[in-house]
């Protein structure tokens, strides 16, 4: 599960060994993208680092405000608990003791303070991803229903899903998989509902992966954790779709959500969840019935072609 983080490496409270540290491992003089910002308050010097494309511009600039209208002394041992608690408004704000995880924090597209006789480091999140809005997936449209549709955002993708399950019970768990990549996967499930033994199974393979990167995002996952092997049925369920999710997490199932995918994986399914459509469920009972009977006799007929298909080449190959 990622690159375990080196627990010796400690903020000191030297700003200069600090920023030694963060330049050589950032290369911050080829790194374009990846800026530093050396400023004053009072009496105390400030680095602030961030990564150009992943924060939002506008939010630095308000914090920058905030932190400029500080104007005692930061001397006392009180310093940074004094900026931490009282001078910073933002939503997302925590302290980091270690440098790899402000590395960590930094690529991900948070914010890192670090000041002079600091021993910690302020995190304060304030990401925006590049990304579409949420629109109707292309595989799974409707006539009648919404017409929104999961993203490339984890962040946007929670918040599509909570907006229909507003339930306190409701579980987003985070973790990162990948050397290098470092990919955010969210394990979704409503915790009354899921059973207990899946989730842990689940959450063990997911931390037992150990690849540099999963650039391919959902079907990588799926292989490490279904191990589909020589089996030509899916697994697992996919959709692009926030109700149809939705509605499987109120049936007990869990869903997992990779960043950078728009596709979630549903799992456990069945053969007869393959078959269903959004479609269904805005439907009439009498309209449903013969629109599904349809279906499993179109899935059943599929069924005896493959599986009579070798039997008749064998056949074939007898008569001659």
């Amino acid at each position: 599960m990622g690159r375990k983080q080196n627990t010796e490496l400690r903020i000191e409270k030297s700003l200069e060994k600090n920023h030694k540290f963060l330049h050589e491992k950032l290369d911050l003089d080829i790194n374009f993208d990846v800026g530093c910002r050396e400023y004053k308050i009072a009496n105390k010097k400030i680095n602030i680092y961030f990564v150009n494309g992943l924060t939002n511009t506008d939010f630095i600039i308000q914090i920058l405000k905030q932190i400029s209208l500080v104007d005692k002394p930061l001397t006392n041992a009180g310093a940074f608990k004094e900026l931490f608690e009282h001078s910073l408004s933002h939503v997302q704000v925590e302290a980091v003791t270690n440098l790899d995880e402000a590395v960590d924090k930094l690529l991900s597209g948070l914010l890192v303070i670090l000041g002079d006789t600091w021993d910690k480091g302020i995190v304060v999140d304030v990401r925006s991803y590049p990304g579409r809005n949420p629109e109707e997936p292309d595989t799974e449209r409707v006539v009648r229903g919404s017409r929104d549709g999961y993203t490339e955002n984890l962040i946007l993708n929670t918040a599509l899903t909570r907006r229909r399950i507003r339930d306190d019970r409701l579980r987003m768990e985070v973790l990162q998989v990948g050397e290098r990549s470092k990919t955010d996967i969210c394990i979704s499930y409503i915790k009354d509902i899921a059973n207990p033994e899946l989730i842990e199974e689940i959450r063990k393979k997911l931390e037992a992966i150990e690849v540099d990167g999963i650039p391919m995002a959902e079907k990588v996952v799926e292989e490490f954790v279904v191990r589909q092997g020589y089996n030509p049925f899916p697994k697992v369920r996919f959709s692009e779709r926030p109700d149809v999710a939705a509605a499987h997490l109120l049936e007990g199932h869990v869903m997992i959500m990779v960043d950078t995918s728009p596709v979630v994986i549903i799992m456990p399914t069945t053969y007869f969840h393959h078959v269903q459509h959004a479609e269904e469920f805005r439907q009439t009972p009498a309209s449903e019935c013969i629109f599904v009977g349809f279906v499993f006799l179109a899935f059943l007929l599929y069924l005896f072609i493959t599986l009579m298909d070798p039997f008749c080449d064998a056949t074939r190959a007898i008569t001659r």
